[in-house]
């Protein structure tokens, strides 16, 4: 196929249960839908940036097994880790073959939230551990991160499915991947309420509201038994992914085959691009 004439891939947040990623790319793969772009959000940003530079879905399941939120987080009495930051710097280093993000083998945008400017940040350009550690800095549980004079965090607060910013991508059709990253499950730590109220950012007006109908398809893998801080049901969360996607894969292929359309995408964006020449 030429250039664009795949899927914009748009992997929201959800902390654990964002591993449903792996069994849409999973599912992708097998059936040989080419993928034109990823776009990603917190853990849909670390996961599809990864699977970008070459990490395949077997890896990936096999690190997430072994994660345990413990290693990440560690509710400190001012609400801030360091830590988890790092290990994510670590995680990059360790596994990555790209430094940058224009660098991946597949075009990526990692969505973070310029907290000074209520915004989002997307990096298409720049350092790639950068746009990773901001992307999943969720408010309260890790620290926010300093780049060019801007203070990002997780892509979340503004945008829990990118599909606004994969609307933009050069792809015949976008395919978002929501998996409940402002739905705590009952059982669910109740620091991160704490920290930080979604329902407060979305009367804020922060949240935009035209990212459900940026998307041509809208996965919603059941997750919802999974608690956002479980990673031992990295499995579990990989099947629902791709059973999703396998009941998507005749609405994907009608709109793979049909005529390019152009895109109606919102004409006023908050959202600046990060084309660093770090």
């Amino acid at each position: 196929m030429n250039e664009g004439a795949g899927i914009a891939l748009a992997l929201g947040g959800g902390f654990s249960r964002g591993f449903a990623h792996l069994g849409v790319l999973e599912v992708l793969e097998e059936e040989r839908i080419p993928i034109s772009a990823i776009v990603g959000t917190s853990i849909g940003g670390l996961l599809g940036a990864a699977y970008a530079d070459g990490i395949s879905v077997h890896d990936l399941c096999e690190l997430g097994r072994k994660v345990r939120i413990r290693d990440f987080i560690r509710f400190h009495k001012q609400g801030q880790d360091t830590q988890g930051n790092d290990r994510i710097s670590r995680f990059v280093r360790e596994w990555f073959q790209a430094r940058r993000v224009e660098e991946l083998s597949i075009p990526t945008a990692i969505v973070t939230t310029d907290l000074n400017a209520c915004a989002p940040y997307i990096f298409t350009h720049g350092p790639l551990e950068v746009a990773l550690r901001a992307t999943c800095a969720f408010p309260g549980l890790f620290k926010p991160v300093e780049h060019e004079g801007r203070l990002l965090a997780d892509g979340c607060i503004v945008s829990p499915v990118p599909t606004v910013a994969a609307a933009r991508m050069k792809a015949r059709c976008v395919l978002g991947v929501s998996v409940g990253s402002n739905q705590m499950s009952a059982t669910s730590g109740r620091e991160v309420v704490q920290f930080f109220d979604q329902s407060k950012i979305s009367r804020g007006g922060l949240i935009d509201p035209s990212w459900t109908r940026q998307a041509d398809i809208l996965l919603e893998p059941d997750v919802r038994q999974i608690d956002w801080n479980d990673f031992s049901r990295v499995d579990e969360a990989r099947a629902a992914g791709a059973d999703a996607m396998r009941r998507a894969l005749p609405h994907v292929r009608k709109l793979l085959d049909r005529q390019p359309q152009p895109r109606r995408v919102p004409e006023k964006s908050t959202a600046t691009e990060c084309r660093s020449a770090l």
